[in-house]
């Protein structure tokens, strides 16, 4: 937090500078090419070098500077997202239920609650009701296929031609 004018310039310099560089990520991802990437990477540089008074801002630039193969990994894959939202979405409910249930009380609880939440998103990813799929396992009829098989699918192609994900 920045404690006089000073600081607040600083900060709102660099800001500037850093979303500046991320509007150049989000045109190298839409438009790949060696000379934009060496531009993103050079331009990344100059910031986390820059010289500034506040230690905080220095401690932040610093970090900044040890993470650029993650931060600029896009430019070697532009296939890869520009933010973890995904990731952040993923463990959200887990969090929300251990604030209101205030976690497990054995590893078997935490490990029955992991599984069945893992089994909860993938369904969902694949757009089939948990309960039908709940349902389908515990009574034995198998009409469902198993998530496995969605898995398989998104990797490698088409499972079976026939099959409609009607669940």
């Amino acid at each position: 937090m920045p404690v006089n004018k000073e600081q607040v310039e600083e900060q709102y310099q660099l800001l500037c500078r850093f979303w500046d560089l991320y509007r150049e990520l989000k045109a190298f991802k839409a438009a790949p090419d060696d000379k934009r990437a060496s531009s993103v990477r050079q331009h990344f540089r100059q910031l986390v070098q820059t010289r500034v008074e506040c230690s905080e801002l220095r401690e932040a630039l610093s970090n900044l500077a040890v993470k650029e193969p993650e931060l600029l990994a896009v430019l070697d894959d532009p296939n890869l997202p520009l933010h973890n939202n995904l990731s952040e979405s993923q463990i959200r409910e887990h969090v929300k239920r251990r604030k209101i249930s205030g976690g497990t009380r054995s590893e078997a609880g935490r490990q029955a609650r992991d599984t069945f939440a893992s089994l909860k998103k993938m369904c969902r990813l694949h757009e089939i009701s948990f309960w039908s799929y709940l349902r389908d396992r515990l009574n034995g009829y198998n009409v469902i296929p198993r998530l496995s098989e969605f898995i398989k699918k998104a990797v490698y192609g088409d499972m079976d031609e026939g099959f409609t994900n009607t669940f």
